[in-house]
């Protein structure tokens, strides 16, 4: 039989690793000391429901390949969620050191945000899942009646 190799576990973190140290390098310095990428976020970025949803989506796609890496996190949502908090608070303590300030309300805001990201990847791999095994066709089968014999 022609089995495929496992792959190895540093293939498999790649994804989620490199997601992982690009939301924690802190773009905004990278912007000051490079003004062409700091037009384009301040251009990405221009108000506090845009940059809630760039947090979000950066968190969700670092969820979902995370996930995708790490399948056991699916089922452990606790274990999943305190990786994303760290990543969080690494993310937010890496902006305060580069702007010299100590981590405040805002900051706490982006991490919030940051996690309702997460929960939205955890969803939607669950959803998929559960789609997956057929589970979604259950709930448009009419249930059957009972005939009177």
């Amino acid at each position: 039989m022609n089995q495929a190799k496992p792959r190895s576990p540093i293939i498999c973190l790649a994804p989620p690793l490199i997601a992982l140290a690009l939301i924690l390098f802190p773009l905004g310095w990278l912007g000051e000391v490079w003004r062409p990428l700091g037009a384009v976020i301040d251009w990405l970025f221009p108000n506090a429901w845009a940059h809630a949803i760039g947090h979000a989506s950066l968190f969700g796609l670092l969820g979902l390949l995370t996930l995708a890496a790490i399948p056991a996190l699916r089922r452990r949502p606790r274990a999943y969620l305190g990786l994303l908090l760290l990543a969080g608070v690494g993310q937010e303590a890496f902006q305060a050191l580069y702007k010299g300030q100590l981590l405040v309300f805002d900051d706490t805001r982006d991490i919030a945000t940051d996690l309702i990201g997460g929960l939205a990847a955890l969803a939607l791999i669950q959803a998929w899942a559960w789609f997956r095994r057929g589970k979604v066709a259950e709930l448009f089968r009419r249930p059957r009646r009972q005939q009177d014999v």
